[in-house]
């Protein structure tokens, strides 16, 4: 496949394919571009709403978490179906260099650009409290984890 880049006065990068035929791979080269950002990382994740899939850009997820044996993704607007496992969304966020979501327990992965605070309790519970208003619970046993990983994202 030939590529070209062309440098020109615009206000975000678009790509657009020139081919003769639209075949199932040039849709899918396609699909996979439209969910990147301007890094090539891939910015976008699919909910359903139902039958409606719906794309949800990775900053607009405030948490990951399991519920009756199933995954649900809340953005700021609604609580969308995931079709992945809370492990499976872990390994994509790693490989698409998501750094800020971070396991809080064993149900919950959270978005800590979306966190405005870490309620500490006198009773030792740890709450997560996000720009929404909404929270989640921290496990104990996730506490040390969470705070390497708060010191590695100050480093950064």
């Amino acid at each position: 496949m030939v590529t070209q880049i062309k440098i020109e006065k615009c206000d975000k990068p678009y790509c657009v394919i020139h081919t003769d035929v639209e075949t199932d791979g040039i849709k899918a080269i396609a699909e996979k571009i439209s969910r990147m950002d301007e890094t090539g990382r891939t910015a976008m994740l699919n909910g359903w709403d139902g039958d409606y899939c719906i794309q949800v850009k990775q900053s607009e997820i405030f948490r990951i978490y399991s519920m009756d044996k199933k995954v649900y993704m809340e953005t700021e607007k609604e609580t969308l179906l995931l079709k992945l496992r809370l492990y499976e969304f872990e390994e994509l966020a790693q490989n698409c260099g998501w750094t800020e979501f971070i396991r809080i327990s064993n149900t919950d992965i959270v978005n800590f650009s979306k966190v405005t605070k870490l309620d500490m309790s006198l009773t030792g519970i740890v709450r997560v409290n996000f720009t929404n208003g909404k929270d989640a619970i921290v496990s104990r046993r996730y506490m040390s984890k969470i705070k390497n990983e708060l010191l590695n994202l100050k480093h950064r």
